[in-house]
């Protein structure tokens, strides 16, 4: 018997997607990889979620890594490059290729402004099989955040503080102006992250090609808006094998 399988993520269009998927198949698997380092509210909102629309949400987590981001940086020695950040390689790709079964029809957030990011994903995962919910109705992302809004939820803490995804407080994808952003909304992640670049030697952030840690970042420094990291999401998956390799037949910082 296919399994269908939506991707919850405790974003809006995950939610909205899990619950179409509902609608549409009945029997489903709602699957959530737990991050450490995301928000407490959303796990409030995941529990919401599954008692207003009776979805249960099945939750797995990278035992090596106990699902945390830090535990992944120290071990790889690296936090990103152009080809993406090993977290998600390893705390969201790795679980879910070791969920998924053969035939699964898998469904994710996608809306319609991410088509290209969609089909980015199919090409490097062609054993993938995908309904796209959200995009074959042309479903945008204010349009997830509105359902959610309409169906009663209270939209995750990061929606609230104005940051475009749900992701870890502290993305290592994020810019200059997110992570002044963090520094005033979080600043113990921000602390953390800097230590962390210290500690590892890299840091998230480039000016003219040489590095700007965390600690020397400043306040003034970016644009909050255009230096939002994008979703985290199983795409960042591109150049997989990349984030395998030892330290030494890769330049983390290229």
């Amino acid at each position: 018997m296919t399994r269908i399988v939506s991707w919850f993520s405790c974003g809006a269009a995950s939610a909205y997607a899990t619950y179409l998927a509902s609608q549409k198949y009945g029997d489903i698997k709602a699957v959530y990889c737990r991050v450490r380092q995301e928000h407490p509210s959303n796990m409030k909102f995941l529990e919401e979620f599954q008692r207003k629309t009776n979805i249960a949400v099945t939750i797995i987590e990278n035992q090596e890594f106990k699902g945390d981001i830090f535990n992944v940086f120290l071990k790889r020695k690296f936090l990103k490059n152009q080809y993406g950040a090993p977290c998600t390689m390893i705390l969201k790709k790795d679980m879910r290729k070791e969920y998924q079964q053969e035939g699964d029809v898998q469904i994710f957030g996608y809306p319609i402004e991410e088509e290209q990011r969609m089909l980015d994903f199919c090409e490097r995962n062609k054993e993938v099989v995908m309904d796209n919910i959200l995009i074959d109705k042309a479903i945008t992302k204010n349009d997830c955040k509105q359902w959610v809004l309409d169906m009663g939820f209270e939209l995750p803490i990061m929606y609230q503080l104005g940051y475009q995804n749900n992701n870890c407080i502290g993305c290592v994808k994020g810019g200059m102006g997110y992570w002044n952003a963090i520094r005033k909304d979080f600043p113990e992640a921000f602390d953390k992250m800097a230590k962390t670049e210290r500690l590892i030697g890299h840091a998230v952030n480039k000016s003219e090609g040489e590095p700007v840690y965390l600690d020397e970042l400043e306040p003034t420094r970016g644009n909050f808006k255009r230096d939002q990291p994008s979703d985290c999401g199983f795409l960042c998956d591109f150049q997989y094998d990349f984030f395998k390799q030892p330290m030494e037949h890769r330049n983390e910082n290229s």
